[in-house]
Order: structure tokens, then C-alpha cells, then sequence
């Protein structure tokens, strides 16, 4: 089987609840590329405004940080590793959604793949859903690990997109090794579990024509640096995130920023060893939109 679990503690570090108008940073602007053509909003939708199975891009995301307007059209989708992966052969209710096309973790190899292409386009109707589930990781099990090619700055912002906007996840900052960081900070996204669109800044008014169609997704945005705020632990480059997802979130993760990833620090090439080794992860390159 290609998963492997890890259970090195991620956990007992310091949380920061990220919600709206707390520690999310503004959202003013999103603009959007459906079928060819752009779609702005300068204010989020209310409830579901369009039903489909065909992709959805998020193409640029303006903020308000520090009382100046930034424009965020660059994207850290270059690519991605999975690992670490807790779910098992006897995990139902756990998969990915891609505009019609389900993946579950029955098929663990199948699902690693479309995972690690949940982050390589900036399709929101594409994503990581967890619905009816069974035998899920327990306490201090990580749901999978995230390592990007390219890793995050302080100065870069984190999207990150939930079904319904109504429940929670945390993430746990990971270095270059693939390691939570040690004494940074724990972000946890929605908490508690509310009503719909409430946990989150932005309703993008957008869902499945064919999967919880009456779901939209929406989405908030936060600082890398809040990994580092209030902390001891110099900032410094997060090149992943361990997911704990207790609240069942269906989920899709976009790096962002306003200047290109590819100036970012490298994860560092592993050795043939090590490749060798890792059969518990996959690395995708995929196209950027």
C-alpha cells in the first residue's frame, strides 16, 4: 500500500484561531476565469449563484494588510508532495472532488495523485471532501502532509477553501526536511463548527452542479507570518503544512503572493536514497493555469 503513518507529535504547539475578523487578513477583491472570461467580485455572494462541473480558476485575490491594497496573482503551484498519509484500507467518506470526477482512498495510489493535483491548479472545484466518513486518523494522527516545491515567505499569504465555510482543520508548519517546525505557531482554520458561511471571510457563490450542489465554496486568507507571531522561533521558509482534520473540512490549499514563487527558496533535491525510500510519497508536476 503506498500510505505510510507518522506520528510525530504536531500538535501540543501553540493555536491561533484564524476567522473572520480574527487574524485573517481582508479580502476586498476576487477576480476569477470561468470559461475564458474573467468574473470580479468586489463583494462576496450570497448563498449558491452558479451551479457546475466545469473549472472555476481563481486568478487573483486582493487584500487590505497593513492599510495598503495588495493585489496577489501569484500562485505556488509548481509542485507537490504528499506523505505521511493517515488514512488506511478501512477509510471511507475521504477523497477528491474534480468537477464530477470522485477519487477515494480505496484506491490509495489513485488518490495520492489527484490529492497532490488539488494544489497544482487553482480550480475551486477541485478539492479534497469529507463526507459520511469512517475510521479516520485518531487523536495526534495526521490526515497527510503537504510539501511544496517552492517554500512559503512570511511576506506570502495562505488561501485556503472549504466547502460551505461552516467547519475547521489545523495546520502544522513544516520545514524543508518535511518536519513540523518546532515552536511555531498551529493555525486553525473555522473553529468551531458553525453555520454555513460563517467561518470563513469570502463566499465565492460557486458549487458542483452534481455534488452538494446547495454548497458553495468560500474561503479566507491568512499571513504565513501568523505561523511565526508572538513566537520565539525566528521566520522563516514553511514548505508544507501537516493537515489534521478533525472537523471533517472539505478543503483545497493555494499559495499566494503578489511577486513569483519561483523566487522562493527551493526544497532541497533528495538524494537517490532517499528517493528510493519514498514510496510513501508522490511528487506531481502538473501545469500552472
Amino acid at each position: 500500500m503506498l500510505f505510510a503513518v507518522c506520528t510525530v507529535p504536531a500538535w501540543s504547539q501553540n493555536l491561533i484561531d484564524i476567522l473572520p475578523g480574527s487574524h485573517s487578513t481582508p479580502i476586498t477583491r476576487v477576480t476569477y476565469e470561468v470559461d475564458g472570461s474573467s468574473v470580479v467580485q468586489n463583494a462576496e455572494a450570497s448563498g449558491v449563484q452558479v451551479n457546475r462541473n466545469a473549472p472555476v480558476y481563481l486568478k487573483s485575490v486582493s487584500i487590505q494588510a497593513g492599510g495598503i491594497i495588495r493585489n496577489l496573482n501569484s500562485f505556488n503551484s509548481l509542485g507537490a508532495t504528499v506523505t505521511n498519509v493517515g488514512f488506511t484500507s478501512a477509510t471511507t467518506g475521504v477523497g477528491i472532488f474534480d468537477n464530477g470526477v470522485m477519487t477515494t482512498t480505496s484506491n490509495s495510489s489513485a488518490y495520492a495523485t489527484a490529492l497532490a493535483g488539488t494544489t497544482q491548479d487553482t480550480d475551486l472545484l477541485n478539492y479534497s471532501y469529507y463526507d459520511g466518513t469512517s475510521n479516520l486518523p485518531g487523536a495526534g494522527v495526521a490526515d497527510y502532509d503537504l510539501l511544496f516545491q517552492h517554500g512559503f515567505e512570511s511576506t506570502d499569504y495562505l488561501l485556503v477553501s472549504e466547502r460551505w465555510g461552516n467547519t475547521f482543520f489545523t495546520l502544522a508548519p513544516l520545514n524543508a526536511a518535511g518536519n513540523p517546525i518546532s515552536g511555531a505557531n498551529l493555525l486553525r482554520f473555522g473553529y468551531p463548527t458553525g453555520s454555513a458561511y460563517t467561518k470563513y471571510d469570502w463566499n465565492s457563490g460557486y458549487a458542483s452542479s452534481s455534488y452538494n450542489s446547495s454548497q458553495a465554496m468560500a474561503f479566507s486568507v491568512a499571513s504565513v507570518s501568523k505561523f511565526f507571531e508572538g513566537t520565539s522561533v525566528s521566520p522563516q521558509a514553511v514548505f508544507g503544512f501537516r493537515i489534521d482534520n478533525n472537523g471533517e473540512a472539505d478543503v483545497k490549499f493555494f499559495g499566494l503572493s503578489d511577486s513569483s514563487f519561483s523566487n522562493n527558496p527551493v526544497i532541497p533535491e533528495p538524494s537517490s536514497a532517499f528517493l528510493a525510500s519514498l514510496a510513501i510519497g508522490l511528487v506531481i508536476i502538473r501545469r500552472r493555469r
